[in-house]
């Protein structure tokens, strides 16, 4: 009996995509409809992984932040709060271009 990996059950393949590039994975979509879906997955995944992360690093900076803009320029995480939002800049663009074909599936 020839296993190939299309016969692979989908959790094996998503494990196997792990372990590779994100550029890499968003070639393996042209593979095979399968290779797509489970592709697609992980990239639409990976992408809000970091959305909730960058979330997550920014609220803790933001936290611990005095609260007068005057003193945040002085602060030692001034500088770190501002490569933040310019992440976070990135980000929203991001979401705008690409997130409704991640809605429709794409």
């Amino acid at each position: 009996m020839e296993t190939s990996l299309a016969t692979l059950p989908v959790e094996l393949l998503e494990k196997i995509f792990l372990c590779l590039s994100y550029e890499e994975v968003a070639q393996m979509r042209l593979v095979s409809q399968l290779f797509n879906y489970t592709c697609m997955a992980l990239l639409n995944k990976g992408f809000r992984a970091v959305e909730k992360f960058h979330d997550k690093c920014f609220k803790e900076v933001k936290a611990k932040l005095p609260r007068r803009e005057s003193e945040r320029r002085g602060h030692k995480l001034g500088r770190h709060c501002d490569i933040l939002t310019a992440i976070e800049t990135r980000i929203s663009l991001l979401s705008m271009t690409f997130l409704k074909y991640v809605d429709m599936n794409l």
